[in-house]
């Protein structure tokens, strides 16, 4: 990978964490990572920026002097967070996407890695292969943010494809990302972290929204970074690819997974069917990206979910619990 000049926007998030420490086990030099809020953390040779990307001159300013960029950043809208408020993260991450894209093209980049959402696929039980993202409307829970990260993936299609302002773009699309560092908040995690939770602290009983065979595919943080990495070794004018684990898991299996895990035996379990559960299955292919990259997932879903339960355990968990 060429040295140097890379920004990571929303570096202390999920996947943007992840992202920075792939690239400094790459010996990746002058790595630049943005933050809002959250702390920043140890990361060997990282320049850290404290950045308001709602700020079109901010986001601007994050990308002077580099040439290429991750773009990670977004407020995460889970089903949680959206049945709470369905607006307000669904435009911060439109805002933040069109100044952080506007910049990369004003800045004339190199190359731009943006991270995109399955959201934006339609529903339907067929498994989703990249082109379908722009069939029909997603689906109703998700119309809002599956439509933004559309137009995003528009917009660089636009710099990159057509106006020549990007010299080379790749959209990832991941499916449910998970692992250390999660959200854990109760008001707007998504199912993974929420178990997770929910186990450690021996809920009873375990509300479990519909049946539990719904399925999802998780795939670990680590993963998607190292698709980022592979993504960044080989430009491209403009691509979208799915990026996902191999298999999905059902609902009720990641529990009974959990459970196990950590011990909670005599759980007791109850299945709200009279509760909204989302999508019956979200089938995503990213053969496509595999054949192109030479990429595969490396974290099976127990040796993830081990781990995310571990870090939750010693870094969150209520004393005692």
């Amino acid at each position: 990978m060429e040295q140097g000049g890379i920004a990571v926007l929303g570096a202390t998030g999920l996947i943007g964490r992840h992202v920075v420490m792939a690239l400094v086990d790459e010996g990746c030099a002058g790595v630049t990572a943005t933050y809002r809020r959250r702390p920043v953390f140890e990361a060997p040779g990282v320049a850290w920026r404290q950045v308001d990307l709602l700020s079109p001159d901010a986001a601007r300013g994050a990308l002077q002097g580099v040439r290429r960029a991750v773009i990670c950043a977004g407020r995460v809208s889970t089903s949680a967070e959206l049945r709470r408020d369905p607006v307000t993260s669904v435009l911060e991450t439109l805002r933040i996407g069109v100044n952080a894209l506007e910049a990369a093209a004003a800045e004339k980049l190199d190359q731009v890695v943006l991270i995109g959402s399955t959201t934006a696929y339609p529903e339907g039980q067929d498994r989703k292969e990249e082109a379908d993202a722009f069939q029909g409307d997603p689906p109703p829970a998700w119309f809002g943010v599956g439509w933004v990260h559309r137009f995003l993936e528009k917009q660089l299609e636009w710099y990159a494809n057509r106006l020549g302002l990007i010299s080379a773009a790749v959209v990832l699309r991941p499916t449910l990302v998970y692992g250390p560092h999660d959200d854990f908040d109760p008001q707007s995690a998504h199912f993974v972290p929420s178990m997770i939770r929910r186990v450690v602290e021996r809920e009873s009983p375990i509300e479990v929204w519909g049946d539990g065979s719904q399925t999802r595919n998780l795939i670990h943080g680590r993963d998607v970074a190292s698709a980022v990495i592979a993504a960044l070794h080989r430009p491209q004018a403009y691509a979208a690819y799915n990026v996902a684990s191999s298999a999905s898991a059902s609902v009720q299996s990641v529990l009974s997974e959990l459970l196990s895990l950590d011990g909670y035996e005599d759980a007791v379990i109850t299945y709200r069917r009279d509760m909204p559960a989302g999508a019956s299955q979200m089938d995503i292919s990213s053969a496509d990206f595999a054949r192109r990259y030479g990429w595969s997932p490396k974290v099976s879903l127990r040796d993830g979910l081990a781990e995310t339960l571990d870090w939750y355990r010693r870094s969150l968990a209520p004393a005692g619990g």
